[in-house]
């Protein structure tokens, strides 16, 4: 998968910092200007020959997706309201792309529907979401038996058959690679079929028939048909694979049939927020050193190597702001939020004390105890829920907290750690991070603010 980062359209003029002593003092440092509120026009020469960074007018795609690494740690747990959101949410937490999650999910619902414990109704005897057949099912069961999971429908057995087929099946990732490299859902079911009446036309390979069929041939080879106008008794069709996938892309991928562009009024969906903090993590270099980065490249220096949770809330507060030029400069952790919410009140003012003002996109500040000259830490809130849930993004955090009811953690390829976290309230945010006392929030001043900073959030999600 690509690793390179879509661009914006105007560099960025900031406030750079100086640390002197132990005190950070900001001091104004302008770069390149692009002030303009006209739409932006494609010059494909000039945004494929500059390194302008985040947003990209002539993209048109929307595959980037959940991408980058798939050698990640398995959740430890389950999040959606049913079966099919859990799965969508398990893939593109490991690494796939909403076209590669799609794809194996279109191939599940034909098999089970997403039952753990659903049995073949006839012939071959398979189990659970995939249909182990044979001697596969009879490894899944010993696998399952030895783990003490009970094969029935619930979370235990379902996330026990997702982390199966992830990599305990044969021992390795068999699938997952290949199938996240598709571009599409779509495919040729004429050379797909592993039915014996159509197996004379049946592909060598299926690399780039799309991530549906790719799955079929790495993990299931039914003896479907390729088409309904194929169908005999006792077949499924190859076709209904596809449009399962095709649904489901729609469903999970923010209405896109090639990827996940779209961010609600709430801010980032869990499978968003994971996106992001991995292209964080394994662009670190691309997105905060070097000409157009964020702050300039203040955030590349050697003093920063392990006091970076700043640069996240950096990244967050320029790449959403209206105009990415007025934000101030972002000084050590504790103080970030005050910062912002009283340096640009155009945008940011502080969330009330029971977060009833909150929105998405905010950014927030952890004192160390009562010591409020301490750096402290700094991260964001991408998403608030209707039911008072919260979801955070930050940089430099490599453990867990303690009233988070969702987690996953992330060393990338640049070294840097990123931790997405769910809370179940504000509250259980204010109190999560052993050893910091909540200080402040600074919260996009209104919903109409958050919108817009939804639409920029959208271009980086979706970008290669």
């Amino acid at each position: 998968m690509k690793k390179s980062m879509n661009k914006i359209v105007i560099f960025i003029s900031i406030f750079a910092l100086v640390l002197t002593g132990t005190s950070f003092n900001m001091v104004a440092d302008t770069y390149a200007v692009g002030a303009s509120s006209a739409p932006v026009k494609c010059d494909q020469d000039f945004y494929s020959n500059n390194d302008i960074l985040f947003y990209n007018p002539c993209s048109t795609s929307c595959s980037g997706g959940a991408g980058g690494s798939i050698t990640g740690p398995a959740p430890s747990s389950l999040t959606g309201a049913d079966n099919a959101a859990k799965a969508w949410n398990y893939f593109t937490a490991r690494g796939l792309t909403p076209v590669a999650a799609a794809g194996a999910m279109g191939n599940i619902k034909a098999e089970s529907s997403f039952s753990a414990s659903v049995k073949e109704a006839s012939g071959g005897g398979g189990l659970g979401i995939i249909q182990w057949t044979g001697s596969r099912r009879t490894n899944l069961e010993n696998a399952a038996a030895t783990a003490g999971v009970n094969l029935a429908d619930n979370d235990s057995a379902l996330l026990f058959e997702l982390n199966y087929l992830w990599d305990g099946e044969y021992k390795a990732m068999t699938w997952e690679a290949q199938v996240n490299a598709e571009t599409t859902v779509d495919g040729d079911t004429s050379i797909a079929s592993y039915n014996k009446a159509f197996s004379s036309k049946l592909a060598k390979s299926q690399a780039g028939n799309g991530s549906t069929m790719v799955f079929h041939a790495l993990v299931e080879r039914s003896s479907d048909v390729p088409t309904v106008a194929d169908r005999v008794a006792g077949s499924g069709v190859l076709t209904n694979r596809i449009d399962n996938a095709t649904a489901y892309l729609k469903q999970y991928g923010g209405g896109s049939t090639t990827g996940n562009c779209s961010v609600s009024t709430g801010g980032l969906t869990w499978d968003q927020a994971v996106t992001a903090a991995k292209k964080l993590a394994d662009n670190w270099n691309t997105v905060y050193c070097g000409t157009g980065s964020v702050k300039g490249g203040f955030y590349c220096g050697p003093k920063w190597d392990t006091g970076y949770c700043t640069a996240g809330a950096a990244w967050m507060a320029v790449t959403t702001a209206p105009e990415g030029a007025r934000v101030p400069g972002i000084p050590n952790g504790v103080d970030v939020a005050n910062t912002l919410a009283s340096g640009e009140s155009s945008v940011y003012t502080k969330a009330n004390p029971d977060g009833s003002n909150l929105q998405p996109f905010s950014v927030w500040s952890f004192g160390a105890g009562s010591a409020s000259s301490e750096p402290g830490h700094t991260g964001t809130i991408v998403n608030v829920g209707s039911d008072g849930s919260i979801i955070t993004l930050e940089t430099n955090w490599g453990g867990k907290t303690s009233t988070s009811t969702n987690s996953f953690l992330y060393s990338g390829s640049s070294g840097h750690k990123v931790a997405v976290f769910q809370y179940p309230s504000f509250d259980a945010f204010k109190n999560s991070h052993h050893g910091y006392v909540f200080n402040a929030v600074a919260t996009p001043k209104d919903s109409a603010t958050a919108a817009g900073m939804a639409t920029k959030m959208a271009a980086f999600i979706g970008g290669n």
